[in-house]
């Protein structure tokens, strides 16, 4: 009875010592993270454009300011007046259109450079350089609050300019709007508005005429300082101005416009 006694005591302690040592065997292993570094993403390339205006379809006279389409409202005035539109890369320039008149952006291919008060239209659409600043086509701008909108946000690096014939016109000879011809003290200038997706806005400034001399060839403006806009508007001030605006004909050829986005 005491031998069963230590050989069962001795057969606990064996089974106890024999599960100890299967423990230790197979430890349990915890996988550890291999030490990779985290490679940041890149940014997305950015695409560079220059919009050109080389696409518009133009009339027998060599322009475009509109076309009578589905928009058509009663202007008050007995005509009809259209919103209009034509885009190019990622921006789209807004225009207003009726048959007695137009206002925002043209387009225009004519080589004239003078302009007659009898022929307003297509002479409004002449630019005193005679040409585009590249290829055929260039852009008129005449506006008044109508917008060239961004699909999504671009920084405007440069656009080139030259005056309009029916501002040199006015400018050179006087007419019965803005008076007698520029003096030496007059001046001109179209102010490029950008307007940035939070609502604020910067300025950039374009001598037209001043100091006795006005632009009489394509000349580059640098938009840089604007910083990344989502629409570009134009106004335009001056010497000859009354209590309603600028008297002078406020109009703007440019080209080739200059995106980043």
């Amino acid at each position: 009875m005491k031998t069963n006694k230590i050989f069962a005591l001795a057969a606990l302690m064996g089974a106890f010592a024999f599960t100890s040592c299967a423990v230790d065997d197979n430890p349990v292993v915890i996988p550890s993270t291999p030490d990779t570094p985290v490679t940041p993403e890149e940014p997305a390339a950015l695409t560079t454009d220059t919009i050109s205006f080389e696409a518009q379809t133009l009339n027998e006279d060599g322009y475009w300011m509109g076309e009578e389409n589905e928009t058509g409202v009663d202007d008050g005035y007995g005509g009809t007046t259209y919103t209009c539109a034509f885009e190019e890369s990622i921006a789209k320039f807004n225009t207003s259109y009726s048959v007695y008149y137009w206002s925002g952006y043209a387009v225009s291919s004519r080589t004239e450079t003078s302009f007659d008060v009898l022929t307003t239209v297509p002479d409004q659409f002449n630019n005193v350089a005679g040409t585009a600043h590249t290829g055929k086509n260039f852009c008129v701008v005449n506006t008044y609050g109508q917008t060239i909108d961004f699909s999504k946000p671009a920084t405007v690096k440069s656009l080139w300019f030259t005056n309009d014939a029916y501002t040199v016109s006015s400018i050179v000879n006087g007419d019965s709007y803005a008076g007698a011809a520029f003096e030496a003290e007059d001046w001109f200038k179209c102010t490029v508005t950008g307007t940035k997706a939070d609502g604020s806005t910067a300025t950039v400034d374009i001598d037209l005429a001043k100091e006795g001399a006005f632009v009489q060839d394509w000349q580059q403006a640098d938009l840089s300082l604007l910083g990344e806009v989502v629409s570009l508007g134009f106004t335009f001030s001056g010497s000859r101005s009354n209590e309603w605006g600028v008297l002078t004909p406020a109009y703007i050829c440019i080209d080739d416009i200059e995106i980043v986005y």
